[in-house]
């Protein structure tokens, strides 16, 4: 199994460097995002299987020709201490080493993501206590007729202009932040954009995802592949709910809501700088995310993929999670 195992190891480094780094940099983004978002995901997903899987497979090597034969008699030995068996099957240290590498990562990627999700979570229950606190209900007339079916939302008395949801676990819970300065600065026509906009985060579920990519870079911090995960599936969520805010609203109103309510030190690497949490727990928050690609794909629309490119891209996708995990359960 040592040539399964070498091959592991070259796909999880190709998958580690060159290819987020081409997709980190790849036009067609702008034009799907959604399908960008699933070449990301099964990227992160065979990434991970790949790097836990190389040194799995060398490590089991010695007990057995596939895994599955391998993982049955390294269990057995263990459960008999039958610790002599091991010099008959030829195992030395390094595949010890690489066994329990494997298991070290494994289990480094899984506490991470629980202990991201706990933070996040703890993050948000902070976060929502302070909304209720410091917000109030629309009380005048004008307020009720600028925000039309939104009388649920809380607004900040608060100058600067901001807009932002708090996911809550269904969609009933979530809360949509709206601050007074962003009232007073847009029509009620570019305030319902910047509402669908914040409406599509929640029904999309997008701070699962940007926790999920926060949790991998938090794990592998020094792998390319975890930074430029974590910058994409920003930008992407933010222009997966520019896509949802378009269906029911001209791309005028929501051109001008983004200039009108985003701060002049808004720049692209704002999301880099902004604290974990605070992306996680409140995805898409107005002003911090207005990167090149997605102005440019707002001031100039470009067509969508083909359907044959779309279908390229999901074989694709398909083709990555499949083959480590076909090679680590199905050799």
């Amino acid at each position: 199994m040592e040539p399964l195992a070498l091959f592991l190891a070259i796909l999880a480094a190709a998958l580690a460097v060159p290819v987020p780094k081409l997709l980190h940099q790849a036009r067609f983004r702008a034009r799907s995002p959604w399908a960008a978002m699933l070449l990301w995901q099964a990227i992160a997903l065979a990434g991970g299987l790949s790097l836990i899987g190389a040194p799995l497979i060398f490590g089991l090597s010695p007990f057995g020709d596939s895994p599955l034969d391998a993982t049955i008699t390294a269990v057995s030995l263990v459960t008999t201490e039958d610790l002599s068996a091991l010099d008959e099957h030829n195992v030395h240290p390094v595949h010890l080493f690489a066994l329990c590498l494997a298991v070290l990562l494994a289990g480094h990627l899984l506490l991470t993501l629980a202990r991201t999700y706990l933070r996040v979570l703890s993050a948000r229950r902070r976060h929502r206590q302070l909304v209720h606190l410091l917000s109030t209900p629309p009380e005048s007339g004008a307020d009720v007729r600028q925000l039309g079916p939104l009388t649920e939302a809380h607004i900040i008395e608060h100058d600067a202009p901001l807009a932002y949801c708090l996911p809550g676990r269904t969609h009933a819970s979530s809360v949509t932040v709206l601050s007074r300065g962003l009232l007073e600065q847009l029509t009620r026509e570019e305030l319902a954009a910047v509402v669908a906009h914040e409406r599509t985060h929640l029904q999309q579920r997008h701070h699962l995802l940007t926790m999920a990519f926060e949790a991998w870079y938090r794990a592998l911090p020094w792998l390319p592949t975890t930074r430029y995960g974590r910058e994409a599936v920003l930008e992407l969520t933010e222009m997966l709910a520019d896509d949802g805010a378009l269906r029911e609203h001209t791309r005028d109103d929501l051109l001008r809501s983004l200039a009108l309510s985003t701060p002049e030190s808004s720049t692209e690497s704002a999301s880099q700088s902004a604290p974990a949490e605070t992306l996680a727990a409140t995805p898409g928050a107005t002003g911090v995310l207005i990167t090149t690609a997605r102005l440019q794909r707002l001031l100039v629309p470009r067509p969508g993929l083909s359907r044959s490119s779309l279908a390229g891209v999901v074989l694709l996708a398909l083709g990555l999670l499949a083959v480590p995990t076909g090679l680590i359960l199905l050799s």
